[in-house]
């Protein structure tokens, strides 16, 4: 079996992490591949470590960079000229840019050979306000991309089932042609040493990811200022690049909330484990998430997470066992939730070995290789 894998990269984040996975696995178990990197200018600085990281692999990569989203004929012409010389089993796309190249693969060039997707999330303006509700969808350019490109494609598969179900309930697949795999990875021990570099306080929390809007960032920060009101020293890492306007207004609530001792912007760090070994707590203030790779490091630094009842959190966290689970954008009780989570050592190492041994017995490698080739076999 060959496949060839297409994606639109942006930067070294979750989708890319999970190529750095999976496809090295796939080769280990006989599957040829070639990924086809496309990536816009704008983009170019954040993409070079997940292409210096995939080389490193010595798989075949394709890098092709394009001025903007509008190039989509020389995105096309470059797909076309891979998949020509590579006589591919499958073309397996990733996100709605590659969706779409690939959709017009198919419907210019009348190729056979059959299209699969990966669905890691939806609209990001979209998932901000209404998190997985797909009631409040409207036909708008990207929901008609979706429809447009899922007509090209045979079968999908979604990271993540609450993700599933939206692209159901929004009728862009219909439900026997779109499955769930979680993400697996086998990520290793690690040795995390104490550090007042990342510990600032004896209260210390973090957040990690990109920093705009449905990662919930101000939710956080809204309770953060209540639980300051218990721990005047409790001090939050927030890790990762973003909007910059978003971190502007970020940064203006932190200062009307007194709170500047207490928030530290890090920036985009490539040492997560140094801020999470180093904390109390990981909170995930997300509106949604499509997995959130960030769940399977917090639980193999077994690093205690706080998040919001939305998909996929809760697909991951089951409330009370091995983490806690709070009432979507309630402040109140997040700033409760982790205000009791700091007073207990009990619940704290708890939800650490609950969390640990759910990461070892479910979100393996092995496992979500398996459950990809199986996908592919059932593709063909």
């Amino acid at each position: 079996m060959k496949i060839l894998f297409v994606q639109k990269v942006k930067a070294l984040v979750g989708s890319e992490k999970y190529f750095l996975e999976l496809i090295p696995a796939l080769e280990a178990r006989g599957i040829a591949t070639e990924f086809v990197c496309i990536y816009s200018q704008i983009d170019k600085e954040k993409t070079i470590p997940f292409i210096e990281a995939y080389q490193k692999l010595g798989l075949k990569l394709h890098i092709q960079e394009i001025k903007s989203e509008k190039s989509i004929l020389k995105a096309v012409r470059f797909i076309k000229n891979i998949h020509s010389k590579g006589n591919f089993d499958l073309i397996h796309s990733h996100l709605i840019h590659a969706d779409f190249w690939c959709a017009l693969l198919k419907k210019i060039y009348r190729i056979k050979t059959p299209v699969v997707s990966t669905k890691h999330g939806y609209d990001e303006d979209y998932i901000s306000k209404h998190g997985f509700n797909a009631q409040h969808l409207k036909a708008n350019r990207y929901f008609k991309i979706c429809k447009f490109s899922e007509k090209q494609i045979l079968k999908s598969y979604a990271v993540s089932n609450g993700l599933r179900q939206l692209f159901i309930d929004a009728g862009i697949c219909k439900s026997e042609n779109i499955s769930t795999i979680h993400h697996g990875f086998d990520l290793g021990e690690v040795n995390i040493k104490p550090s007042e570099a990342y510990r600032k306080s004896p209260q210390q929390l973090v957040v990690l990811g990109r920093i705009i809007p449905f990662k919930g960032h101000i939710h956080l920060i809204e309770a953060l200022a209540k639980v300051k009101d218990e721990y005047p020293a409790v001090n939050l890492n927030i890790v990762g690049h973003g909007d910059k306007d978003l971190i502007l207004h970020l940064k203006k609530r932190i200062t009307e909330l007194q709170l500047n001792q207490n928030v530290s912007f890090e920036g985009y760090q490539s040492n997560i484990y140094d801020y999470l070994g180093n904390a109390d707590i990981m909170v995930v203030p997300s509106i949604s998430e499509g997995f959130g790779l960030i769940f399977l490091e917090a639980l193999n630094a077994k690093t205690p997470i706080i998040g919001f009842d939305v998909p996929a959190t809760n697909e991951i966290i089951e409330d009370g066992v091995n983490g806690l689970l709070v009432a979507l954008k309630n402040e109140a009780e997040l700033a409760e939730k982790i205000i009791t989570l700091l007073q207990s050592d009990e619940l704290k190492s708890t939800f650490s070995e609950n969390g640990f041994n759910k990461l070892k017995k479910y979100y393996s490698l092995n496992r979500m290789v398996d459950q990809t080739i199986q996908f592919y076999e059932t593709a063909l």
